[in-house]
């Protein structure tokens, strides 16, 4: 083997520079490379961090500080305005680079990949670069005015800009609206026909809103153009002052005159005035104006004779009154006529009958009873109500009415409360069963579950019943699963929230994260038995710390001690002295990634051959951090030394031998030619005097000769 080095010195540098080229070398940030002719070691930094240096082990600027960050140095530091676009380049979000300069502050996003702009004025957009078409964008608007054809509405801070339009701000009467911008409060609408006012609601005088404003309204003219007027008819100009009133022809092209008596023609000026009328009366009317008549009736024009006249010849000729005496031989009370005034109708007096009342009345059916001396006849108009279908003359000596229907008294004037009212023909509501109109009731109609009920439309059946509680069908025989039997009043067991009664399940309720669900005592809401650590009233929280993925049932990585989880702390579970450090796969304790050469479960432990406040540099007689080989005459100086140190330095990497005898340094390997001797204290061959080891020449030693 050492043939191949050529020698023992090369050997071992080569041995230690294997030994030295590993993770630890590049601090773990870095792959070691050894160099062509393998006589060094150097690193190639992750590229996926911002670590830098001949050896991994410096954290850049803007990165986050490692030793506060978990040893990491992939995330953006410097108050959140550094974000990160590659893999090794931080760099600071400004409101002139990625927010457009419209922005009032940036700061970098939660994932320090991104920038976020808080848009100044109505700017908007990721960055910042869009300006709503409802705002002006260009100075002096700088998207805080509105643009040309919107309006502020906003009272204060910035605007609100809406878009005129005709219909929300001229009333829909204009042909075209606008605004100047800016901060304008008002469109500015171009009317239609005769709208006018700022928003075009007011219909000039004269002219017909219904219309559009476009023609003239009722009782005006147009005596011109429509755009140039519309003129009030009026009844001192346009009727000659004859008129009693005045209005427009339906084309509003004239005035239409109502006139006064005596007058005549479309107006005042149209005609003469006339002073008296000549009337050719119909039928019996008579007088100058037609209005006296002879006894006739008004009703018919006084074309026919009145009540109580009829006709004993044509009626050009007479209309004779009818008279008690002459036609009804005196016996009748009243009289009247036929309904075509063709005969007297006489209404007898009591016991007389006969169209002229010319007979005497029976006793009997329809017959006549006594009453003050007089003989009165039983009809239904006189002794009964229209309810009633006959009347007799009872042996008692009174008339008895006999009742049509349901209907019952004397005069068949009463109608019993379980009928309708009116006709007495058919059940009140809430009856059922015609004649007999039996009366709904809770008890029999709704099985006792009802505040109240009634009939059906036709009153055949009892129906309508109101239930109580949650009693359901048509006689509140019916109480759903989800409420107690008994009374329906209360929600069945697994329920709650009477009257909805909702069935508690671990799903619906306990986020799927419940062993049971009950209802509370009050069954206001469900109470969860939640399963390992999940907490809330619907088991909905997994508490920090704790991992959700895993049924909130172990710690998450880097948490140990479950249920009560906690975070594995470099300061608390490795001294301080750790890159990093996480939980151990069962999650009972902390496993630490040591720094340096720090050692042991909680990283307490510098070995003896590692010193310095950080266990970051070799101990004494010790070199080659981070292997620290301690340094001996049999190892480094090939025992041919009396004394062996470090070289000085701050963190050494070799020995220095102190050469016995002759041996000479490095490592104490080589005796010059002149000595010998297995120790190298005697001369070499040829050589005397040790220890100066003269060389014997022929020349100096043997004269020559």
């Amino acid at each position: 083997l050492c043939s191949s080095f050529g020698d023992a010195a090369t050997l071992r540098r080569y041995v230690f520079i294997h030994r030295l080229c590993d993770a630890t070398y590049c601090n773990y940030h870095g792959i070691p490379q050894l160099s062509a002719d393998q006589s060094s070691c150097s690193c190639i930094c992750d590229s996926n961090t911002n670590w830098q240096g001949g050896r991994c082990e410096t954290c850049e600027p803007p990165a986050k500080d490692p030793a506060v960050h978990g040893g990491n140095c992939d995330e953006c530091e410097y108050d959140g305005q550094f974000v990160r676009n590659d893999p090794t380049a931080c760099f600071q979000c400004t409101i002139q680079d990625h927010c457009s300069n419209h922005a009032d502050q940036v700061v970098a996003d939660a994932t320090n990949t991104g920038c976020l702009c808080s848009c100044s004025n109505r700017w908007s957009g990721s960055d910042c670069s869009v300006c709503g078409s409802e705002y002006a964008a260009s100075p002096p608007g700088e998207c805080n005015e509105c643009a040309v054809g919107f309006v502020n509405v906003a009272s204060t801070g910035l605007p609100t800009c809406t878009a005129c339009t005709i219909a929300t701000h001229c009333s829909g009467n204009a042909n075209s609206v606008t605004s100047a911008g800016g901060l304008a409060t008002q469109c500015d609408c171009d009317c239609s026909n005769k709208w006018s006012s700022s928003d075009c609601s007011v219909c000039a005088t004269g002219y017909d809103p219904a219309s559009d404003c476009a023609t003239c309204d009722v009782g005006y003219v147009s005596v011109s153009p429509l755009t140039v007027n519309c003129v009030q008819c009026d009844i001192a100009t346009d009727c000659g002052g004859n008129a009693h009133s005045v209005t427009t022809t339906p084309d509003r092209t004239a005035c239409l005159c109502f006139r006064s008596p005596g007058h005549i023609g479309a107006s005042a000026s149209a005609g003469g005035l006339a002073t008296r009328c000549d009337c050719d009366c119909s039928n019996k009317w008579s007088s100058s104006d037609c209005s006296a008549c002879a006894a006739s009736d008004p009703a018919s024009d006084y074309a026919t004779w009145v009540v109580g006249y009829m006709a004993v010849s044509p009626l050009t000729v007479n209309c004779v009154q009818c008279d008690i005496a002459t036609d009804c031989g005196g016996n009748a009370h009243s009289v009247t006529t036929t309904p075509d005034r063709t005969a007297c109708l006489c209404f007898c007096s009591p016991g007389y009958i006969g169209a002229s009342c010319s007979s005497c009345g029976p006793t009997g059916p329809n017959g006549y009873i006594e009453e003050a001396g007089q003989y009165i006849q039983c009809t239904i108009p006189t002794r009964c109500t229209p309810t009633g279908t006959d009347v007799v003359t009872a042996d008692n000596g009174v008339c008895v009415c006999n009742c049509k229907d349901q209907w019952v008294g004397d005069k068949c004037d009463s109608c019993p409360v379980r009928l309708e009212q009116t006709s007495c023909d058919k059940c009140a509501v809430g009856y059922i069963n015609y004649p007999t109109c039996d009366q709904c009731n809770v008890i029999d109609h709704c099985s006792g579950h009802a505040t109240s009920v009634t009939s059906d439309p036709a009153n055949k059946f009892c129906t309508d019943c109101v239930c109580t509680n949650s009693w359901t069908g048509s006689s509140c025989d019916s109480c759903a699963a989800i409420y107690t039997q008994a009374d329906c009043d209360q929600c069945a067991e697994g329920h709650f929230a009477y009257d909805v009664c909702t069935l508690c399940t671990v799903k619906d309720h306990c986020s799927n994260h419940a062993s049971t669900v009950v209802p509370n005592s009050q069954k206001t809401k469900c109470d969860c038995t939640c399963n390992h650590a999940w907490t809330g009233d619907s088991c909905d929280i997994c508490p920090p710390g704790i991992d959700p993925a895993t049924d909130c049932a172990q710690c998450l990585v880097g948490y140990i001690g479950f249920p009560n989880c906690v975070k594995c702390n470099i300061a608390t579970n490795c001294n301080n002295n750790a890159d990093s450090v996480t939980s151990s796969p069962d999650f009972l304790s902390c496993q630490c990634d040591c720094r340096n050469m720090w050692s042991g479960a909680t990283c307490s432990q510098c070995n003896s051959q590692f010193d310095g406040a950080d266990c970051d540099v070799c101990a004494s007689g010790h070199t080659g951090y981070n292997i620290c080989d301690l340094c001996t005459i049999a190892d480094h100086c090939e025992n041919h030394a009396s004394a062996v140190t470090p070289v000085p330095d701050p963190n050494p990497t070799s020995c220095t031998c102190t050469c016995r005898n002759h041996w000479e340094l490095p490592d104490c390997l080589t005796c010059p030619p002149q000595f010998g001797g297995s120790d190298c204290d005697t001369c070499g061959i040829h050589r005397i005097n040790y220890p100066t080891c003269t060389l014997c020449t022929v020349n100096d030693d043997c004269s020559n000769h």
